[in-house]
């Protein structure tokens, strides 16, 4: 069953905020058995939003659409489908009822004065929100589906989630949703064009005839995507694993499957009951926060030490005043030196530190922006280097951050 999105929001075009919403669904969406063909972003017109529902309903089955379904003059999506499926619109008891419990759950009393929440068009069905005050909406009719949900990432996720799959599952027959697996070889360290023109020239190939293959270069590595039948996944999987494990690429794999990397540090570390901890300087507490957004992260992580200024690295990492004189903050003698101070002073098992240049300013010909320092210690090793990446400052942030994560997972599996 094939699907589009439909996000309607001048805010989007206009750069002021990102779409969240198409990203969750694209991966969403298989697990239920749709497929997401297209993603279409449009701003607050009406004729926009109708030459796209009928552009749309030319190549799927069913239209989601993200935004315009709030209480103010942009909101204009649920007036545009009116006018598009030539419907009135309309209240009634039930529809009063529902907006006055959207109202009730956060203890506040709905006013008819204030929105037009009630309203929708006829033969149209009003949907329940379980995380804010506009309703979503649907329409089915000669196999054709559109179902409106609010723009903001939590309505959307939730009303998709609890309200529409259910209601398309009413609709459509059990055989219209083909569940779609997928499974990743992430690999790091290895150009795109290397895997496939010289390391394994006969790899796709290899793998298609097992699966849909995709290839997503990511931060510092490529990902080879298969997407399979869910009823095919050991044997998919462990057909894979055989072809990546005889072939150059193995000794680039870091990960078999769809974990991300701090999902996986997290894991790992748990199961050999590992602390860690951060020295964090050019990265300003980002690897830090990308831990902590995982579940079980406390158990794991200590804490960071955010080292920006020279005199925090000398009073709380102990980094000697010589070190800084003689060779720089950003050496691979201060990021050592930062790392034992880290580990110290966190009292964890594995600790990393980050000195490096995001730049713009501040390079050298010696030491160029994108310049950084990884340094780590464990009760075994205290050791450091230099890696040099390229990028904006914001870009060099995240390579840098996922430089160090690499190294904390090497440890990990070394420990």
């Amino acid at each position: 069953m094939n699907c589009a999105l439909l996000i309607i929001g001048d805010e989007l075009l206009a750069g002021r905020t990102r779409d969240l919403n198409g990203h969750w669904l694209s991966k969403y969406l298989p697990s239920v058995g749709l497929k997401l063909k297209q993603i279409k972003i449009i701003n607050d017109n009406e004729a926009e939003i109708k030459a796209s529902i009928v552009e749309l309903y030319e190549t799927v089955d069913i239209i989601i659409t993200s935004g315009g379904l709030g209480p103010t003059k942009d909101d204009i999506t649920k007036n545009t489908l009116a006018e598009h499926f030539q419907k009135e619109l309309i209240f009634d008891d039930k529809s009063i009822e529902l907006i006055k419990n959207l109202y009730a759950k956060f203890n506040k009393e709905w006013m008819p004065s204030k929105n037009a929440y009630h309203y929708y068009p006829t033969d149209f069905e009003l949907l329940d929100n379980l995380n804010g005050y506009a309703p979503g909406l649907l329409y089915s009719k000669k196999g054709k589906t559109i179902l409106s949900a609010p723009g903001v990432p939590r309505e959307f996720k939730s009303m998709v989630e609890n309200t529409f799959v259910p209601k398309l599952k009413e609709i459509y027959s059990d055989d219209s949703f083909q569940v779609t697996d997928l499974f990743s070889i992430r690999t790091r360290g290895v150009p795109e064009e290397v895997i496939f023109g010289e390391l394994c020239p006969t790899l796709w190939e290899d793998l298609s005839e097992i699966a849909k293959v995709s290839s997503l270069p990511n931060l510092l590595g490529i990902d080879i995507v298969l997407y399979f039948n869910q009823e095919d996944r050991n044997t998919t999987i462990s057909k894979a694993k055989t072809i990546i494990e005889s072939s150059p690429l193995k000794d680039y794999v870091w990960q078999y499957g769809n974990l991300e990397l701090e999902e996986l540090i997290v894991k790992e570390a748990l199961e050999k009951n590992l602390t860690i901890g951060f020295a964090e300087s050019c990265t300003g507490g980002l690897t830090s926060s990308k831990i902590t957004d995982i579940p079980g992260s406390s158990q794991i992580f200590h804490g960071s030490i955010v080292s920006y200024a020279n005199s925090v690295k000398t009073n709380l990492l102990k980094v000697n005043t010589s070190t800084l004189v003689n060779f720089g903050a950003v050496s691979v003698e201060s990021a050592k030196e930062m790392a034992l101070g880290a580990r110290n002073a966190l009292e964890c098992d594995i600790a990393i530190s980050y000195t490096g240049i995001a730049g713009p300013g501040g390079g050298t010909p010696i030491k160029p922006v994108g310049t950084v320092g990884i340094g780590w210690a464990t009760k075994r090793e205290n050791s450091s280097t230099l890696l040099y990446h390229k990028g904006d400052r914001l870009g060099l942030k995240e390579r840098f951050s996922r430089s160090g994560l690499f190294k904390l997972l090497e440890l990990i599996r070394d420990h």
